[in-house]
Formats: C-alpha cells, sequence, structure tokens
C-alpha cells in the first residue's frame, strides 16, 4: 500500500537519504548486533570474535548444516543447498508444505531467520559473511513485486506532482526501491524514518518537499 505524505504519514518523521539506505548487496546494515549472554555451546552464539576466514566449501557446508538444523528444530522437513563465493553464502530452503510460516505475508519471517543465519555464521556480532536465505522462490518473488512497485509509485508521484509513500520496508526491500528507481531522472527515492524498518518515499525530481540536501 501506498499514499502521499500529506494524506496520513506523518510529517515529523526523520529522514535518510538513498545514501545511507544503498546498502550493498550483502546487506550487512539490515543485520542488528545480537545479544545472547548465555550460548550453551550452540554454534550460533554470539561473541565478540569475528569469525575466522574459511573456504567456500567449508562456508557452504556450515551455511547448509546451520540452516537444516534450524529447520529440522522448528519442525520443518527441507531441502537445503548452499553455494558460497568470497565473503557471501546462498542457501536455498525447499519445501513442499506450510511456505508461509517461514516467509510470513511479507517476509518477514524469512528475514529474522536470515538474521539468526548471519549470526550463527558469524559466530555472533561479526559482519565478515553475509547470509541470503531464500524459501523456495519467495526472495525473487517480492524482489519482482518491490520493482513493480517502485515502478507505480514514479508515475504516480510524477501524475499527482506529490511525494509517495510505501509501507514500512526493511533495509533488502528499501534498496530494491533504490536501484529500480536509480535510473529514473522523473524521481528521487529517500527513507523516511529511523531504525530498520522505515517507509521509503518516491517524488517528483523537482519537489520542494522531503530532505533538501538529501542527508
Amino acid at each position: 500500500m501506498t499514499e502521499s505524505r500529506s494524506e496520513g504519514a506523518p510529517a515529523s518523521e526523520g529522514f535518510e537519504s538513498p545514501e545511507s539506505t544503498m546498502e550493498p548487496m550483502t546487506a550487512r546494515a539490515e543485520e542488528s548486533r545480537a545479544a545472547s549472554p548465555d550460548s550453551g555451546g550452540e554454534p550460533w552464539a554470539a561473541t565478540a570474535v569475528e569469525a575466522p576466514a574459511v573456504s567456500n566449501d567449508a562456508l557452504a557446508a556450515d551455511a547448509q548444516r546451520w540452516t537444516e538444523q534450524l529447520l529440522t528444530a522448528m519442525g520443518f522437513e527441507a531441502k537445503v543447498s548452499a553455494r558460497a563465493e568470497a565473503d557471501r553464502v546462498d542457501v536455498m530452503a525447499e519445501v513442499t508444505a506450510d511456505e508461509e510460516l517461514l516467509t510470513g505475508a511479507k517476509g518477514e519471517v524469512r528475514q529474522a531467520l536470515q538474521h539468526l543465519l548471519n549470526r550463527m555464521i558469524n559466530r555472533g556480532d561479526s559482519s565478515r559473511y553475509h547470509l541470503q536465505l531464500e524459501i523456495n522462490d519467495f526472495w525473487q518473488r517480492r524482489e519482482r513485486e518491490l520493482e513493480d512497485l517502485a515502478r507505480s509509485m514514479a508515475d504516480d508521484a510524477v501524475t499527482r506532482g506529490d511525494e509517495i509513500v510505501s509501507e514500512y520496508l526493511n533495509a533488502q526491500e528499501r534498496r530494491i526501491i533504490h536501484v529500480t528507481l536509480r535510473e529514473d531522472t522523473r524521481v528521487r527515492t529517500y527513507a523516511l524514518g529511523t531504525g530498520m524498518i522505515k517507509r521509503i518515499a518516491v517524488a517528483p525530481a523537482g519537489f520542494q518537499g522531503g530532505p533538501q540536501d538529501d542527508a
């Protein structure tokens, strides 16, 4: 759902520039610090020690094993595969039933699971590696949905000559909006609010509202 900010989004929200929300594909900015004072010896325990350098094969094997363990503990039977390159590991979990319980309506459960797995693979506080979790093809579908949303918001902003504001989105979702419209000279984009979950605004390039200096 989108709306013009003049139709109800509070004008007192803080601004964040596109540059500060344009996370790299690793999207490490979406990860908050974990806090687990009692690890019980589990591999996902939070510590202050940076994850050691490992080979791509070892990184993929760890990611696959921990994802399988996590989903099994949740009561799911999943076919899990993983592929690592440099500091990124892509994990695919295929389930035949109850996908929505692992994704959430807008991906909030998938995002939470991805956060946990990132803490596991990084041994807590470190952000050396980024794990991208895909449940069936949910994230691919969500990306296409967000790309369509971005174009629709841009068209609405130009037609109405006003700022169009999205629902609340996480860092990865906001990045899709920014990237989709990066080459559209008709509009500008920026995030609104504070914290990890924010709205994103699309406004005509010459719009007088919003952050005047994109800062």
